[in-house]
């Protein structure tokens, strides 16, 4: 498995998955860093009007929705640019035709896919702190808070990491994986929104923040936890059976 892993890594450093991984996390702050410097006081009020205890939580709660969204693209742009590695010039027949169970193949490119997000995740994580420092938040950093936010989203995109990475390496096609992911990433928006369908795996990433909007104002999630284990235990198995269903079938 090691040098399955470290065959994977050499193919990846000629891609531009980093630059994808890295992409999202960087507009967002940008966007954040723009709009907390040139509309100070506006944000300010907004914070006051959602009755956040402080300008942390309103970070948390605005990058929330914006994460959510970005975050599933990035994922789709990944798990294509993984796959299509091997479905440019034909690689799956000399990949294939090497003495490597086909489920090792399929899992060792996953763990990248996870590697890659992982680092995203992190880059965010240290970005918001920078941010507010920058910005001289007041207040202790709430380290939990921003660290669940983080790590707690590749836990809650799981089902959407597994579904997209099958449909990137079982059709050759990327236009058609990352034309469903998009599609699906601004579904999840809608299906967040409403009471009956926000349990949806679509609409967790936009939920999956450790604060969100109540009635008294922005407090802490109190979903969080049974999102992170419903999540985990549905990507864990359609993982699986991805694995399973491209084992059996012949990749063109």
């Amino acid at each position: 498995m090691k040098r399955i892993l470290q065959a994977d890594q050499l193919k990846l450093k000629r891609s531009s998955l980093l630059i994808i991984v890295l992409l999202v996390p960087l507009l967002i702050l940008a966007y954040e860093l723009v709009n907390l410097t040139y509309r100070t006081e506006f944000v300010e009020k907004q914070a006051e009007m959602f009755g956040a205890s402080s300008m942390w939580m309103f970070l948390l709660y605005d990058n929330s929705l914006l994460f959510g969204l970005g975050f599933p693209l990035a994922i789709t742009l990944a798990a294509s640019v993984i796959a299509n590695i091997e479905h440019q010039a034909n690689g799956w027949k000399h990949t294939l035709s090497m003495p490597i169970s086909r489920g090792k193949i399929y899992l060792s490119k996953f763990i990248w896919l996870t590697i890659s997000l992982f680092f995203s995740t992190t880059f965010f994580l240290i970005g918001m702190i920078l941010l507010g420092k920058i910005l001289r938040f007041e207040g202790n950093i709430p380290f939990g808070l921003l660290i669940g936010d983080c790590y707690g989203m590749l836990v809650t995109v799981l089902p959407i990491m597994a579904f997209q990475f099958w449909l990137s390496m079982t059709i050759k096609n990327q236009a058609f994986s990352i034309l469903i992911g998009s599609v699906s990433a601004i579904m999840g928006l809608f299906l967040a929104a409403a009471q009956m369908t926000r349990w949806f795996p679509l609409a967790y990433p936009i939920q999956s923040s450790t604060v969100i909007l109540q009635y008294e104002g922005i407090g802490y999630n109190p979903d969080f936890s049974a999102y992170l284990v419903i999540n985990f235990i549905l990507g864990i198995i359609l993982m699986f059976i991805g694995s399973k269903h491209f084992a059996k079938r012949n990749v063109q």
